[in-house]
């Protein structure tokens, strides 16, 4: 049996690095939402942070595709833990 997730939403800029993550929100205007969009990030999409570069910039991983984002766009995307049920899938 597996525990709820309870934890809150965090600005991915501040979630764990090698953690499996889900996208809880995204914040931000049309252009932005169609740029994450095309990038494969949606609400309750998994992925995970592979590095992190200085203030804020990030290398991720979503569906085995590593993308770099900056700090404007991680500070906009809201994810939280993933738990083990999330992650099997």
């Amino acid at each position: 049996m597996t525990a709820k997730n309870n934890l809150p939403a965090v600005s991915l800029t501040f979630a764990p690095a090698g953690t499996a993550l889900i996208v809880v929100s995204t914040a931000g205007g049309c252009e932005f939402q169609r740029k994450i969009a095309a990038m494969g990030i949606y609400p309750d999409e998994k992925l995970e942070i592979v590095e992190r570069h200085g203030q804020g910039a990030l290398v991720i991983n979503v569906k085995g595709t590593r993308l770099a984002i900056g700090y404007g766009m991680s500070s906009k995307i809201k994810v939280k833990v993933a738990d083990c049920e999330q992650k099997r899938k």
